[in-house]
């Protein structure tokens, strides 16, 4: 008969095992990108209406109502995605790593609610700069509350080190990218887009969820 030397809970290799297991699972336990992810979906879909019939008078150098949407609703947004970790870490009684998170995402939109006020009325200033339009409708595309929140989401991803949020978050970008390279000039001509970039997201969400609640479940 063969036998096999069974590693005592002292060896050092046991140790470390342990130790990167309880490591995963906290780490798994921490994550609730799923709720983000909602949330800007939501957020997305909301702006819809207010967009379409929210423009204002650009010939007189007002600002758009429209353009008041964005930064209300995306400081609600974080403030709801904080409120969230914190009741779930201490539900769980783990600490939570969301705090650059929020504050790197309330910092975007101040910085862009600032950008497009500044924008709005000094139009004339814009028209006057050249540059090559592709990189300039880019870097628009990027500094619009759209891209601010995918590059929310990317600091996101690397603070839980969750390779799904970052394929979402990828492909989110994409569609705000490949959508503003696309522009439309009829009055809805908006809303494709719109529904598209909120659709990644609420699939994304969804798929967090479902995949963290299979996780879970095969963990117990």
């Amino acid at each position: 008969m063969t036998t096999h030397p069974v590693p005592s809970p002292g060896d050092p290799r046991t140790l470390l095992a342990m130790k990167r297991a309880l490591v995963h699972q906290v780490r798994r336990e921490q994550r609730g990108a799923w709720f983000p992810l909602l949330v800007f979906a939501a957020v997305r879909f909301g702006a819809a209406p207010v967009v379409r019939y929210g423009q204002g008078d650009h010939s007189r150098g007002d600002l758009p109502p429209a353009m008041w949407y964005w930064p209300v609703a995306l400081l609600l947004a974080y403030a709801a995605i904080g409120w969230f970790y914190l009741r779930r870490s201490s539900r769980l009684g783990l600490g939570t790593r969301v705090g650059p998170y929020v504050a790197l995402g309330i910092v975007l939109v101040v910085l862009i609610t600032f950008y497009v006020a500044w924008a709005a009325t000094h139009s004339d200033v814009l028209s006057g700069i050249h540059g090559p339009a592709p990189v300039v409708l880019l870097l628009d595309t990027v500094v619009s509350p759209a891209g601010t929140i995918g590059l929310a989401l990317l600091l996101l991803a690397r603070i839980e080190r969750s390779r799904p949020l970052l394929a979402v978050t990828c492909g989110y970008l994409a569609v705000v990218v490949a959508s503003g390279s696309r522009p439309d000039p009829s009055p809805w001509g908006f809303l494709p887009n719109l529904l598209l970039g909120g659709g990644v997201l609420l699939l994304g969400g969804v798929g967090l969820a479902l995949l963290q609640r299979l996780q879970g479940r095969s963990a117990a």
